[in-house]
Order: structure tokens, then sequence, then C-alpha cells
């Protein structure tokens, strides 16, 4: 079966709308937990890092620039 361009950008951008709903984002080497509307915390192998929920939209954003998602 051969999968489309567009067919796999969708994929993605249904993963993405899953991944924000559960408010924690995995990457390889962190998660993003959102905990109250307006903070969020940044947790990595060398401890915590608490950010505003405006500061992980911007980190999300770039994430998504940088591999040409559009959510």
């Amino acid at each position: 079966m051969k999968l489309s361009k567009q067919r796999l950008k969708e994929i993605i951008k249904e993963e993405i709308k899953n991944i924000l709903n559960e408010n924690r984002i995995r990457l390889r080497s962190m998660d993003i937990n959102f905990n109250r509307p307006d903070q969020a915390q940044l947790l990595g192998m060398k401890g915590r890092l608490a950010i505003s929920k405006q500061d992980a939209k911007t980190i999300l954003y770039a994430i998504q620039k940088e591999f040409s998602i559009r959510a």
C-alpha cells in the first residue's frame, strides 16, 4: 500500500492533536507536561524546568516549523 504525502501529513496532524489532548508531549530526551492552565514543565534526564505555557507553545511551534508540520 502506497502512502501519499498528503495522507502522511493528515496522520501527523491527528497524532499531534492526540498528544496535545494528553497534556504530555514525549520527545527523545525530554517530556513536556502541561500541568496548570498557565504553566508547563520540561522533564529531562538532568532535572525539571518550570516554564510558562506560552514558552511551551513556542517550543512546539519551533518543532512544527523545523519539520514542516502544520496542525
